[in-house]
């Protein structure tokens, strides 16, 4: 599997913004198929904030996207997701923190 993961990392880096909803389509499937909790998760994510994500959220997505390729384990990468995203947002404060606690 880590020689398909490389490509997918690949193919995304270059297709970063030309392809940015098909980069979105596999990025889901991928973490369907290995993490479903965190699929579970990114998708109500996704679901609640549609708008601003699908225009806002690309380069953060990238990144974190790219340190998972660099850490193995699950848990610290689940937690460098909700803090890149903090901080990416982070003129989105206040509507952030409060999605946060509510979720």
């Amino acid at each position: 599997m880590v020689p398909l993961q490389k490509q997918y990392y690949y193919y995304f880096y270059y297709y970063y913004y030309y392809y940015y909803y098909y980069y979105y389509y596999y990025y889901y499937y991928y973490y369907y198929n290995y993490y479903y909790y965190y699929y579970y998760y990114y998708y109500y994510y996704y679901y609640y904030n549609y708008y601003f994500y699908y225009y806002y959220n690309c380069y953060c997505n990238y990144y974190y996207y790219y340190y998972y390729y660099h850490n193995n384990n699950y848990y610290y990468f689940y937690f460098y997701y909700y803090y890149y995203y903090y901080y990416c947002y982070y003129y989105y404060y206040y509507y952030y923190y409060y999605y946060f606690y509510y979720y």
